[in-house]
């Protein structure tokens, strides 16, 4: 079996916890050490030294801020891509090079997980997300992205689960106190899906099958949760009214992770 956990999502830190019989896996280490420990332990009974692999989505400190000292409790290998690495190691102890440095488009083995990655546009140096997949289910995390393209819709489609980002409401961001340059850049291709485009890149990957949808990265300044799902289900519901009870919303925090969630 699969199982899941998003133990922390938003623009102060993200982390988000995937384990099946055998394999354990941490993507991103966005909160302190500490608090990766606290929550892993608290949603699964894990712990840091449980862990096999870690892997980062890209270097911004809000996925990589508890890095450092996670490394420190953990053998774990650790993936990512050559260009995220060229910063993120900057910020680690030197002779801790990753193990594997994958590349978009090119599936690797976890244990009994096989972890497809693929590029995102987002403003990084070489950013990716991940698909999992195991033989009783699978999981898409796809967070930090501008746009979704319709590579990543075939990489993604048939996913029980996904941690979908749903950044920001559009007036709330134009309206809000941020400075234009920091607007424009969320508001652009590399930068962060709003509430709107969300539901409808998620529509476009829709099967028949019921799903579970994670509203993830939400911005604490530039949106609300409610918001966020009565945009989901306007959207869905406009676009195909069958949608709309297909997929089952839940919410995500900053401040305390979900449960852990078979897929």
């Amino acid at each position: 079996m699969l199982e899941f956990s998003v133990l922390a999502s938003g623009s102060s830190g993200n982390s988000v916890y995937i384990k099946s019989e055998s394999t354990q896996i941490l993507l991103d280490a966005g909160i302190s050490g500490k608090q990766l420990s606290q929550r892993l332990a608290s949603s699964s009974g894990a712990k840091m030294a449980d862990v096999d692999a870690i892997l980062i989505t890209h270097e911004h400190i809000d996925h990589v801020r508890g890095l450092r000292q996670v490394l420190k409790q953990s053998n774990a290998k650790v993936y990512t891509t050559e260009g995220t690495w060229s910063q993120v190691g900057k910020t680690v102890e030197e002779q801790r090079v990753p193990e594997v440095f994958v590349k978009a488009d090119q599936g690797f083995e976890i244990g009994d997980i096989q972890v497809t990655p693929f590029a995102v546009s987002h403003d990084a140096e070489e950013p990716v997300a991940y698909r999992f997949d195991h033989a009783s289910g699978s999981l898409c995390v796809l967070t930090d992205v501008g746009y979704v393209s319709d590579h990543i819709k075939q990489v993604i489609k048939g996913c029980q689960c996904y941690v979908w980002e749903s950044n920001h409401d559009v007036e709330m961001l134009r309206a809000g106190r941020y400075p234009w340059s920091v607007k424009r850049r969320i508001l652009g291709d590399k930068g962060h899906l709003s509430n709107y485009d969300a539901a409808v890149a998620l529509a476009d990957i829709l099967g028949t099958e019921s799903v579970n949808v994670y509203l993830a990265h939400l911005s604490e300044d530039n949106n609300m949760p409610e918001l966020a799902e009565i945009t989901f289900q306007s959207v869905l519901r406009e676009i195909q009214p069958v949608f709309e009870e297909q997929v089952v919303l839940h919410r995500t925090s900053r401040h305390q992770h979900t449960s852990l969630r078979l897929v």
